[in-house]
């Protein structure tokens, strides 16, 4: 993969996806790679919000279970990824940053019938689940877990976009919204991931 104009392409110049997403607004110089889980099950069903103008949120990159990857929104404009936000003396990190969301349930709960389900009722087979406890809450629940395909996948663009942009840091939402936002979770390798994206493993 390279990068060409803000857009991710193929090494050969073969087209990744790209289906424009209406919710992005004004350039960024990004410092920051924010990581985000979609909290939904499927790739399409994420496209699909990000596409609609009432949904008021977008990400630069998303990235499905098996690694394919789609963009929605160039590099250099700012995503509505990350909503009320703060690092550092810096608020509203969609204006410094880059988020990639990758497609996971997430928190999850047991329903009725014992079995695991996300926010919307959306069931996660057992055999994807681990049980653990979120650096900001006390109890532990189920987590969905990340496939390795997909951390790769992750892990290869996240470089990609630090030998471009240079970021400063890679951040989980959670760390930019504390108390609002559980993504990427306990499960996401972010101390490992941050040392390969930049450099540093």
């Amino acid at each position: 993969m390279k990068i060409s104009n803000h857009i991710l392409v193929g090494e050969s110049g073969e087209n990744i996806p790209f289906i424009k997403s209406p919710n992005h607004s004004s350039g960024i110089s990004p410092v920051y790679l924010i990581m985000h889980y979609t909290a939904g099950t499927t790739l399409s069903g994420t496209v699909s919000w990000f596409q609609n103008s009432q949904a008021q949120a977008s990400a630069h990159l998303v990235i499905d279970r098996d690694g394919s990857i789609v963009q929605m929104v160039a590099f250099n404009r700012r995503a509505w990824h990350a909503g009320k936000s703060k690092w550092g003396n810096l608020e509203g990190i969609n204006n410094y940053s880059i988020g990639i969301e990758l497609v996971n349930a997430g928190k999850l709960k047991k329903d009725a019938s014992g079995r695991w389900v996300n926010w919307s009722g959306k069931t996660v087979p057992d055999t994807e689940v681990t049980i653990a406890k979120h650096k900001d809450e006390d109890l532990e629940t189920g987590w969905q877990e990340y496939p390795e395909v997909q951390i790769e996948a992750a892990v290869a663009v996240g470089a990609l976009l630090h030998e471009f942009y240079n970021f400063t840091d890679v951040l989980g939402h959670d760390d930019i919204s504390p108390g609002r936002k559980v993504d990427p979770g306990p499960l996401f390798p972010l101390n490992s991931f941050r040392s390969i994206v930049l450099g540093r493993a």
